[in-house]
């Protein structure tokens, strides 16, 4: 018999039917349940969830060195009625933050009761999902909060902590109720699909699990997420900070005041300390490894990479970036992307014009019914068309949205814009569509061995060019769409052995821009409902109705409403606005990784390629272009009491090549949109010449045979050549009926063959030459006279299209 489903709306359906034999568990209650809407609808009371905690061992790592293997902890809420009778998928958050910063916009933490569950889950998913079918689960890193264990960076033992928790809900590994028992624990209501999301590290932590392969995990949703921990604190050789790893699991190994039951001390044999004391020499070890001295990638590094096993990746992945992030910066985006499509993943993305936040924040009611519509296909197997639904969101101006089918979007061509001197040496100059110096085939500027700030670079762009070099388009006649990388590709000479090369794409001129104060959004003071409340079911009647904040002991997800900061002239005029930029040591023109170095010859002529930032823009018409080449950009100096070299490269003047120096943008409609916005200040003008009606043929040395031999059957062969010469649009080489080699009144017996090495010709050419091979066969039999023999032959060059 089917199961029996009480309390629906009309019209609801049971996602699916059991056969029940005699001694099958039958449902008491609700099951996961299809509304009239096609999702599935909130049946399970939030009021009487399972709420549980579980250790997980991570099989062969101990992290901390204590000799035990490291058990990652996991805390559980999900319906009452979840069990073998009704199975549920898991929603997985992997945090290093759950006792430390928090998590949302209001950096909500864990509050765990005397019981050691959770009294209050941070985020919203809890809430919203638990009552509509699916267990969620906030997992806590190795190292923090209630894990044992230290954290290493989102290493590998990092992500083998969060590999363990999906093997553990479909039973391939154990796990306990306590951190050091062995009562065990085991997920019988898991129905195998389990998602991973998470924001920043966690949704980085959710890349990195995909990596693996692990099987069961359906889908992952990375919001603002590393996708190479290299790219996050350093680029291309330059480092932006010292010692960060150490610096950062220091930092999330911390907990704060508002957790409720604190986690347990570490005894150690000078009494107890907290975890975050007990992994300082982890710490240490990190100092030695991440490569400071160089600030290239290293070994550590490329175990932070989860672009090279992209292959691996068996789950879906829906991405969702602000490519205003200016934290978690839009090149782990695009290297992600990238290498998820070239392994045929299934992707889906959502571009903001936002800086590092959560579509929560930005767009929240569709992002909560897309998140929703997602999950039910990928983790209930309910096929409400989102799947075929265009893949590609993007924001392009503010809180304007639009779909698309792949990214960069369609019709984008990469384009070549060449950077040419301008009127004056000491002036701005300007962008041309072909190869060529303008009025100067070489520019220099000066690094002055220091930042230079972003604005000041941008400001007055046709002013002082002491320490850049500034190339401005005119005024654009139409709109210009940019989608994707832009890169550098510079030719200079430096006046050292090293420095560092940098570049920003900018817009000059009024725009409506997103700010990127405070990553483009802002608290209001209205609170909304999106999902049910631990302690009153029914508090969220209408999703996105005003409501009002609960205890801190009280799960409920009663929300601050956030608005977008945006720019709009002539009230706050923009103009000059960073649209990408991007920057390059050049030591690692050829290779990020640390060893080997390049070092230039101080005046020599180089190239370097410097990738920007991937981004979406528009460039509107009336406004205009511009691309800013200048020396250290992101570079921020380390303490000489450290040791370290800095990473602002030394004072020196660096000459630019303006005959081949050139910026590749991807830009819609490619080449041909510059031509028509105008973009090109190549003086247009008309010059001709003509080509008259040509048909040349010069024969080379005559041929000639070595000598013949009576009674001797042999194929002889001669060579010489013909120089052809063509205007016309096809030509044939041909030669007259060859005949008989004659010796007076005496002919040879067999007759004399002509070959060309290459007869014909489908479109015009000059001066080229072509084999032509004589042959003549005589065979043991035939007679020969004595003297020479010989044949005038005659050779055409000839046409049909002059």
């Amino acid at each position: 018999m089917g199961l029996k489903v009480r309390g629906l709306v009309a019209g609801a359906l049971t996602l699916a039917t059991l056969g029940l034999g005699v001694g099958t568990a039958q449902a008491q209650g609700p099951t996961v349940t299809v509304g009239a809407d096609g999702k599935t609808a909130p049946v399970f009371d939030y009021t009487q969830a399972v709420r549980e905690r579980v250790f997980i061992p991570v099989a062969g790592t101990d992290t901390d060195s204590d000799g035990v293997t490291d058990r990652i902890a996991i805390d559980i809420v999900r319906p009452k009625e979840s069990g073998p009778a009704v199975k549920v998928p898991a929603i997985i958050d992997p945090s290093p933050y759950y006792t430390s910063n928090g998590r949302g916009n209001e950096a909500q933490r864990i509050i765990t009761n005397a019981n050691g569950t959770l009294d209050r889950f941070p985020l919203f998913y809890d809430n919203y999902f638990v009552p509509r079918g699916y267990a969620f689960i906030a997992a806590h890193s190795l190292g923090t909060a209630f894990s044992t264990g230290c954290v290493w960076h989102g290493g590998p033992t990092d992500i083998a902590g969060f590999k363990a928790v999906v093997d553990w809900l479909n039973g391939r590994v154990p796990g306990y109720t306590t951190v050091d028992g062995t009562v065990p624990s085991t997920a019988t209501w898991h129905n195998g699909s389990s998602a991973m999301i998470g924001k920043s590290y966690d949704g980085t932590f959710a890349n990195g699990t995909a990596a693996t392969g692990v099987e069961g995990l359906k889908t992952i949703v990375p919001i603002s997420a590393i996708s190479a921990w290299y790219n996050y604190s350093r680029t291309a050789g330059i480092r932006h900070n010292n010692n960060y790893p150490s610096g950062l699991s220091s930092g999330i190994a911390g907990v704060n005041a508002d957790t409720g039951l604190r986690p347990p001390m570490v005894q150690t044999p000078d009494g107890p300390v907290t975890r975050q004391v007990f992994c300082a020499p982890v710490r240490a070890q990190q100092d030695a490894l991440d490569g400071d001295e160089h600030g290239d990638i290293n070994e550590f590094w490329r175990d932070r990479d989860h672009n090279k096993d992209a292959d691996k990746v068996k789950a879906s992945v829906f991405i969702v970036h602000g490519f205003q992030d200016d934290n978690v910066r839009m090149d782990h985006v695009g290297l992600w992307y990238k290498a998820l499509k070239a392994n045929n993943v299934r992707t889906k993305m959502w571009l903001l014009r936002a800086g590092h936040t959560d579509p929560f924040e930005q767009r929240r009611a569709e992002w909560v019914d897309t998140l929703h519509r997602w999950f039910d296909q990928e983790l209930h197997g309910i096929n409400n068309g989102i799947g075929a639904e265009p893949s590609v969101t993007i924001e392009d101006e503010p809180n304007v949205w639009k779909n698309y089918t792949s990214w960069p979007i369609p019709g984008t061509q990469t384009t070549d814009v060449y950077l040419r001197g301008g009127s004056s040496h000491d002036g701005a100059g300007t962008l041309g569509g072909v190869a060529g110096g303008g009025t100067a085939d070489t520019l220099t500027f000066q690094n002055t061995g220091a930042n230079v700030s972003e604005a000041t670079l941008m400001a007055s762009p046709e002013g002082q060019q002491t320490n850049r070099r500034v190339f401005i388009s005119p005024p654009l006649t139409k709109d210009v769409r940019l989608s994707g990388t832009a890169v550098l590709n510079l030719r200079a000479a430096l006046g050292t052995t090293q420095s560092n090369l940098s570049a920003v794409v900018a817009e000059i001129g009024p725009t409506i821009q997103t700010s990127r104060t405070g990553d483009g959004v802002q608290n209001g003071t209205k609170r909304t409902c999106w999902g049910a409340t631990s302690t009153d079911n029914n508090a969220c009647p209408t999703l996105g109705a005003e409501c009002t904040t609960a205890g801190i002991g009280v799960d409920n997800a009663c929300y601050l409403e956030v608005d977008k900061r945006v720019n709009v002239p002539p009230a706050a005029p923009i103009n000059e606005w960073r649209v990408t930029r991007g920057t390059l040591d050049s030591r690692q023109k050829d290779t990020y990784w640390y060893t080997p170095n390049f070092e230039a010859v101080p005046g020599a002529f180089n190239d370097y390629d410097i990738p920007l930032q991937p981004t979406e823009h528009i460039f509107k018409a009336g406004n205009r272009i511009s691309i800013i080449v200048t020396a250290n950009l992101y570079g921020q100096g380390a303490s000489a009491s450290l040791g370290l070299p800095s990473a602002i490269s030394a004072a020196q003047p660096i000459t630019i090549d303006t005959r081949r120096s050139k910026i590749t943008l991807p830009l819609v409609g490619g080449a041909q949109t510059l031509v028509e916005s105008g973009t090109f200040t190549d003086p247009q003008g008309t010059v001709g010449g003509t080509v008259p009606a040509t048909l040349s043929l010069t024969l080379g040395a005559p041929a000639a045979f070595p000598t013949f031999t009576p009674g001797v059957t042999r194929d002889y062969a001669a060579t010489t050549d013909a120089t052809v010469t063509s205007t016309a649009g096809n030509a044939t080489l041909s030669v007259s009926e060859p005949g008989f080699l004659t010796n007076g009144a005496f002919s040879l017996a067999e007759p004399l063959r002509v070959e060309f090495a290459k007869s014909t010709w489908n479109g015009p050419t000059s001066s080229e030459k072509v084999g032509i091979t004589f042959k003549q066969l005589i065979k043991d039999k035939d007679p020969l006279r004595t003297g020479s023999y010989s044949k005038t032959v005659t050779f055409t060059l000839s046409t049909t299209q002059p």
